[in-house]
Formats: C-alpha cells, sequence, structure tokens
C-alpha cells in the first residue's frame, strides 16, 4: 500500500453499520490506485451502549489493533475511520449501505477496495487492556425492598446472563446486586442497588462500565410462570350447576401461587347473568357459608366468577373499572383474574370480582339506604315502571316483604325523574337530588369505554343513603362495550357517541343531564383533567394486566376457542382504540 498522501483531495469519514444503524459515507471524488485506512475508532457519542469514552484502533501494517479487558464484547458499534479509495467492506460485505450485520470480533476481516477492484484487507485483533474487568457479582431481589414478594428470589450470573425464576404478577421490581463495575446502567440510567426499579415485561438490559470507559452488558432472562392464582370448586356429589336460582352446596379452595393468601371452605355455587348464562363458559356465583377475605378483599360471603366469553381479550372489564378506580368512583369494583376448576375439570380464565351488594364494605348506604337497578331484563321480584321515562328499576336494596314498602322508595326516584323531565329543567333544583360529580365520572367511564348499555338501559346502577343524594354507580358489565354494540364486534368502531338516536328510555333520562351548561362544564374540566393526568396511567395498566394473563388467556383459548391467537396484537388494538377514542371524546365533549 502507498503512504497516505496529504494531496488527496478529501479524507472524509465513514460511519460503518455492525448490526443497527444506517451508515452513510464519504470518499475522493476521483478514487484513484491509493487505498487504504488511515485512522479507526469506535467513538462514544455513536457507542454508548459500548463504550463511555472514544475506543482507538492502531493500524499496524494490515493489523487493526483494539484494547480492550477480558469478556467484553463488540457488538452493535457503528465504526468510524478515515479512509482513500472506493469503499469498505467487512467480511466481503460492503457496510456503507447497511448491508452487514455482524459484530466485531477478533479476526474480522476489514477491506478498502479501489473502483478498479483492487482491494487491502485488514484483520481486527483484540489485545487484553490493563484496565479492570467490570462483573455483576450477585443479582438478588429482596423482599424487604419488593414487598409484594413472600420471600427473596436470588438469581442466578451465567456469563453475561442473569437468571431467574418469577412469576408474573411481579414484573415491576427492585433488584439488590453486587458489583466491581465503576457505574451501572439501563437505558442509559444510573441504577443504584436496592433503590433502582426495573420493568421486567420488556428485555432488561445491565450495562456495566469499568474506570477506563469499556462496557459490558448482561441481560436479564426470565423464566416466567404465568399460573394465575387457581380456583378449586367440587360440588357435594360432583351435583351440575344448571340454574341461576338454585344453590348448590361444595367446597372451594384457592391456591394464590404465593402471590395472594390460600383460602379453603364450605360454599354455595349457582349460575348468574342473563345473556351470558346462555354461553357455553358459564359465569358463577359463590355464597360462602362463612364471610372471608379473598385475595385481601374485605371478607364477605357473596362473591362473583365473570367468564368473560364474548370478551377474548378477558381484559375489557378489569380496563373499565381501573378506569373508574382512577376518577375515585366509590365502590368501583375490584378484578382479581384467576383460573377456574370446577369438579375436577379445568375451565380457563375468569375474573373474581366483587357481587354488587350493601354492606359496610360493599355498597355502604347504612341500613336505611337504597341500592337501584335499572335493567329491560326486569326480573327481580321488587320492580316498577318509573313515571316518566317508564324506566325498568328494580329495588336491590332494603330487602322487601311487600309491594306497600317499595312506594316510598319508588316515590323518591320519581321526584328525581320529574325534576330531570319537567320543562323547567335544569334551572330547578334537581341536582339537590343527584350528585353531579357521579354524573359526570360515569358519563366518562362509559363514554370512554363506548359502554351504550346505559341507554336500554341495563346493568345501570343507583345508590342513596337514606338522607343523601343518589349518585350513579358502581358501574358494572362492559361485555358489550369497547364498539361492541350492534357491531358484535370490539373495537369495531371509535366514533360512536354514547347516547342512541332515536332515543330509547334509558337514553332520554341520562342525556336529559347533557342539557345541564353545569354537567357540561363540568364533564369538559373532569375529561381534560383525567386525560392529562390519568389516560397514560390507564394505558400502562393495559399492558400490565394483559401481560399477567397471557399463559391463561392462551390456555383458555385451547378450552374456548374463544379471541385471536395473537394476544399482543389484541393488546395493541385496545390501546390504539383507547387512544383513538380519546381524540374523539376531545371534539365530541368540546362541542357540547
Amino acid at each position: 500500500m502507498r503512504p497516505f498522501s496529504t494531496n488527496n483531495r478529501s479524507i472524509s469519514y465513514l460511519i460503518v453499520i455492525l448490526v443497527l444503524g444506517l451508515s452513510s459515507c464519504k470518499k475522493n471524488k476521483d478514487p484513484d490506485e491509493v487505498i487504504g485506512i488511515s485512522a479507526i475508532k469506535i467513538e462514544a457519542q455513536k457507542n454508548k451502549d459500548v463504550v463511555a469514552n472514544d475506543l482507538e484502533g492502531m493500524i499496524t501494517g494490515d493489523k487493526i489493533s483494539f484494547k480492550i479487558p477480558a469478556n467484553v464484547t463488540l457488538k452493535d458499534v457503528l465504526l468510524t475511520c478515515t479512509f482513500t479509495g472506493e469503499g469498505v467492506y467487512i467480511n466481503n460485505v460492503k457496510v456503507d449501505n447497511a448491508a452487514s450485520k455482524t459484530e466485531l470480533t477478533n479476526g474480522t476481516v476489514i477491506e478498502v477496495k479501489s473502483k478498479k477492484g483492487d482491494s487491502l484487507q485488514y484483520t481486527v485483533v483484540f489485545s487484553e487492556s490493563d484496565d479492570q474487568e467490570s462483573n455483576l457479582i450477585s443479582f438478588v431481589l429482596e423482599k424487604k425492598h419488593n414487598p409484594q414478594l413472600n420471600a427473596d428470589i436470588a438469581f442466578e450470573i451465567n456469563g453475561n446472563t442473569i437468571v431467574g425464576n418469577l412469576k408474573k404478577h411481579f414484573f415491576n421490581v427492585v433488584p439488590t446486586f453486587t458489583t466491581n463495575s465503576a457505574r451501572i446502567e439501563v437505558n442509559g440510567k444510573a441504577q443504584t442497588s436496592s433503590m433502582s426499579a426495573v420493568d421486567l415485561k420488556q428485555p432488561v438490559v445491565y450495562y456495566l462500565t469499568t474506570t477506563k470507559g469499556f462496557k459490558k452488558q448482561y441481560n436479564v432472562k426470565i423464566n416466567w410462570n404465568d399460573a394465575l392464582p387457581q380456583i378449586n370448586v367440587t360440588t357435594n356429589g360432583g351435583a351440575a350447576i344448571t340454574s341461576t336460582d338454585v344453590y348448590v352446596p361444595g367446597n372451594v379452595a384457592i391456591d394464590g401461587q404465593s402471590v395472594y393468601g390460600n383460602y379453603a371452605g364450605t360454599t354455595r355455587i349457582r349460575g348468574r347473568g342473563n345473556t351470558t348464562w346462555t354461553f357455553p363458559k358459564k359465569p358463577y356465583r359463590l355464597k360462602l357459608d362463612t364471610k372471608a377475605s379473598l385475595f385481601g378483599l374485605p371478607a364477605a360471603k357473596d362473591w362473583v366468577l365473570l367468564a368473560n366469553y364474548l370478551d377474548g381479550m378477558h381484559t375489557l372489564n378489569a380496563v373499565a373499572m381501573k378506569a373508574g378506580k382512577l376518577l375515585n368512583m366509590p365502590y368501583t369494583n375490584n378484578i382479581i383474574p384467576v383460573e377456574l376448576t370446577l369438579n375436577n375439570q379445568y375451565l380457563g380464565a375468569y375474573m373474581l370480582t366483587e357481587q354488587v351488594e350493601v354492606g359496610t364494605t360493599r355498597v355502604n348506604v347504612g341500613t336505611n339506604g337504597t341500592l337501584l337497578e335499572l335493567d329491560i331484563n326486569y326480573d327481580d321480584t321488587y320492580k316498577f315502571r318509573s313515571a316518566a321515562y317508564n324506566l325498568p328499576v328494580q329495588v336491590k336494596f332494603p330487602d322487601l316483604t311487600n309491594q306497600a314498602e317499595m312506594l316510598p322508595i319508588q316515590a323518591q326516584f320519581e321526584k328525581l325523574e320529574e325534576l330531570v323531565s319537567n320543562a323547567s329543567f335544569p334551572n330547578n333544583n334537581y341536582l339537590d337530588y343527584i350528585s353531579d360529580e357521579s354524573i359526570v365520572n360515569y358519563f366518562i367511564v362509559y363514554m370512554l369505554t363506548d359502554n351504550e348499555e346505559i341507554n336500554h338501559p341495563k346493568s345501570t346502577f343507583i345508590h342513596k343513603t337514606k338522607t343523601g343524594k343518589y349518585t350513579l354507580g358502581p358501574i358494572w358489565d362492559f361485555d358489550w362495550a369497547y364498539g361492541y354494540e350492534k357491531s358484535q364486534v370490539h373495537f369495531f368502531s371509535y366514533n360512536r357517541p354514547l347516547f342512541w338516536s332515536p332515543p330509547s328510555g334509558g337514553t332520554r333520562f341520562f342525556s336529559k343531564f347533557l342539557a345541564d351548561p353545569k354537567i357540561k362544564s363540568l364533564l369538559k374540566q373532569r375529561w381534560s383533567e383525567f386525560k392529562a393526568n390519568k389516560m397514560e396511567e390507564l394505558l400502562t395498566f393495559v399492558d400490565d394486566y394483559t401481560f399477567v394473563i397471557e399463559g391463561a388467556r392462551e390456555r383458555d383459548y385451547q378450552k374456548w376457542k374463544r379471541g385471536n391467537t395473537n394476544f399482543k396484537n389484541d393488546t395493541k388494538a385496545l390501546k390504539s382504540w383507547l387512544q383513538n377514542r380519546r381524540a374523539y371524546l376531545d371534539s365530541y365533549i368540546g362541542s357540547l
């Protein structure tokens, strides 16, 4: 090779891509037979995961030497070199068009070619740096820093891999580690043992930096246990459950999978639901013989197992309840994902939740309060059709013994209804009878999820203490939401209005509140606050929840063939729908 000449018209920099990134190259405008590399380095600015300081290569004859510590690899690097010639090639692949996918190793061939086809080859040689090697010595999840754990969990360090066995519920953790590294990072952020949290749902790589700036990576590998808490119910004599009215006695055992506490006791079980009871996969109601705290929830006898047959994602009710909790709506249900076995038959993924009922730890309206359900199924014993809007009102509490006891409850509800229907609305005192905050919060959840059951109405609860105002809620039943109404396809459309035209009975009553300027103003304010402060948390919840139930959802699919085979695509579809719905509501609510 002829010596590098200062008479060359230009010497430029070539960014060579190894594995990642695009490369760009400048070369002599008129390359001649003089070819060669005059300088080569790994720039820290372009290789933040590899080196903290520039790493210069020493060119001696046909060798390019790099001094690196033992066990440090040069993967995914952008190599900067000064050269003359037509182009630079690595292992016979021209790299200035992003064609190369290789790492820089001991023995890698770097070749410079001229337009005439002449070439000059260099061999990469690694020599050991006198820098101290960085190592990760131990990696533990300690219970004292991760209270969700029952005990410490020690990971093994195999080469450059950190291996651990973990339940899917524990993806957000604070590791305790020891290292001789001057600095340890994840995603460019410094990590402190026993203080820095990591999210294990996504691949995690720890980068250790030596005193001279070399980086060594450790990849975290989790062997996930994706089993949800297991509920095992056996009926006496293996009796079948064939009714939504008749309880069958039996036993229930809960294996909390070290995520929740275990439980065993006697129970009664029956079917539940209206349309949902007609599906192959049945929902159930448990009535424990003795009050018990299940999954850390307040002790009670009555619990519900939702089958989610229409919801192949097994997620939609959970997302709606999370939205209710983010709005601090009182008595919003908790959703615990579980797997159910009934009489030794595995039935798949379910949701355990509270029965909507009056109680000090449920809907706490006191002994003299009221809980009503508006539902066109109209199948309770004590019920009435309201005077102004012909709403199907069912009395869930108090427990009545005759029709006469229902009359004051009916009169109380119809007083509110009369004020809403009156020509003087909203310039009357109707808000003395119902909470404006509850109206607005209820509307936000139902608008965001497009739960149009409010129009029928179905599964629409309203409650009050003896002397207090009516409060809309608790929210309930979102299987037919998220664009499912009429289309019977979830996420079919994100821009349907909540209220129907032409209106039904529920539409005429509930949409009337939007004729009140005070309700519209409060709705705009609360929606703006929710969108700015809570929407991202809701979207994160979607990621977290679907990650936890992924294995159980797949087992449920194998059992019932409901949903789609690509669960991750379903999660993306739900998040995309919610984001589109948010944009739609910005326009809709803003135009009120």
